[in-house]
């Protein structure tokens, strides 16, 4: 199972929050082609790998959309799986012939979802799309005459349309008018304008205790009556501090948890607080705020993985931090002068660099399932491969667990 890669992009609907999320898995970041490799995964490894994994937990209760191949179409490895828990999404390099024609009519008949993948109209495709409940348009990059020439040849299917690869808000916005329904892809993550001139005083009140704690001049009693301004924040910390401490023992109040976890433990917390409470604003921001947690997870466990010494603390706060711009809506660098961070991990945040910003590059490259360059950036932080997706599965788990905390 830990040769298995399996990484996952979430899907929206228009008006109504997260969709699912879309599995992306290969058996080996060795085999240069994705395609290729999705044809030698067999019911088995589908079986031991999504399944075992939990497929529910990959998925976050949502739809599950699964890449198929020809072969594992042919096979009738959709009957692994719930109908109700998936849609099986043939992949763009599968052509219509009869028995793919055939072995799809069956699939939909068995109550399952088809969706296809980098759809480019065809008639010779006409038959698939005519089964189809999701049909997937890249439009990265494309220009609106010819995504709205496209888009209107498929309106005449019953098929909902997913555009992918969005980026932007203006893209999104562009594929809404078009009748895009779902929309997937690092959206909002490359923002192109931050409208936000400033930060929230609430926000603002976090940073401050943020950088009370990185103070060693700070008293205990100072932190005590800084935290006592905000009785709501204050029983946040303690419920995530309570549930992370160890042998069992309670914490009930802030210096009894600086005497009991430490002030860099504190700081930790704080800083999960602050990037949660923003995922509360939309089923885009959670999803952000998701990613931003599980980004500090797996950068820490990276850095405790491999063989060179570097602080596991750091590498957390780096993930962690990565996307506050396009959680706040304000520029890094204007952030980062709110907040008293070392200057290896301010090299990381602005430009991927430094002893730190090398974890955050595996995590971004295992992200988009750039398995490649995830290998390279493993060797690189002297991770073995192999690890990698087994790192990334329980930053997952426990990053949802503390988001929902």
């Amino acid at each position: 199972m830990s040769s298995i890669h399996v990484a996952r992009q979430p899907i929206f609907e228009l008006g109504r929050g997260l969709f699912g999320y879309e599995l992306l898995y290969r058996r080996d970041s060795s085999i240069d082609r994705a395609d290729s490799d999705h044809g030698s995964m067999s019911a088995e490894v589908i079986a031991n790998t999504l399944l075992g994994l939990g497929l529910r937990s990959l998925s976050g209760g949502g739809l599950a959309f699964v890449n198929f191949s020809r072969g594992q179409l042919l096979n009738e490895s959709w009957e692994l799986f719930e109908p109700q828990a998936v849609v099986i999404e043939l992949l763009e390099s599968v052509e219509c012939d009869y028995e793919t024609l055939a072995a799809a009519t069956r699939m939909v008949k068995a109550g399952y979802k088809l969706a296809l993948d980098d759809y480019v109209p065809d008639a010779k495709m006409r038959p698939l799309l005519d089964l189809a409940s999701i049909v997937k348009i890249d439009v990265l990059n494309r220009p609106h005459p010819e995504l709205r020439s496209v888009t209107s040849e498929l309106r005449r299917s019953n098929a909902r349309l997913l555009a992918e690869r969005v980026e932007t808000a203006t893209v999104r916005n562009m594929c809404a008018d078009l009748g895009y329904e779902l929309f997937q892809g690092y959206l909002f993550s490359k923002p192109e304008v931050l409208t936000k001139t400033d930060v929230s005083a609430s926000h603002l009140a976090i940073m401050r205790l943020l950088n009370l704690l990185r103070d060693p001049y700070t008293t205990d009693a100072a932190l005590d009556a800084a935290f006592q301004g905000d009785v709501a924040l204050c029983y946040k910390l303690l419920r995530i501090v309570n549930a992370a401490s160890l042998g069992g023992r309670g914490i009930t109040s802030i210096p009894h948890a600086v005497r009991m976890v430490g002030r860099d433990m504190l700081h930790r917390w704080l800083a999960v607080i602050l990037v949660a409470s923003l995922g509360r604003r939309g089923d885009v921001s959670h999803e952000l705020a998701l990613t931003s947690i599980t980004r500090a997870r797996m950068c820490e466990l990276v850095t405790n993985t491999s063989t060179e010494r570097r602080n596991a603390d750091s590498a957390f706060i780096v993930g962690l931090l990565s996307l506050l711009d396009v959680l706040l809506e304000v520029p890094m660098n204007k952030i980062l002068g709110r907040l008293e961070l070392s200057q290896d991990i301010r090299g990381a945040l602005l430009e991927r660099d430094g002893p730190f910003g090398t974890p955050l590059r595996l995590v971004e490259a295992y992200e988009k399932a750039n398995w490649d360059k995830a290998k390279g950036l493993a060797n690189e932080n002297a991770v073995p491969d192999e690890m990698v997706p087994d790192l990334y599965l329980k930053s997952l788990n426990w990053a949802s667990e503390q988001i929902a905390a």
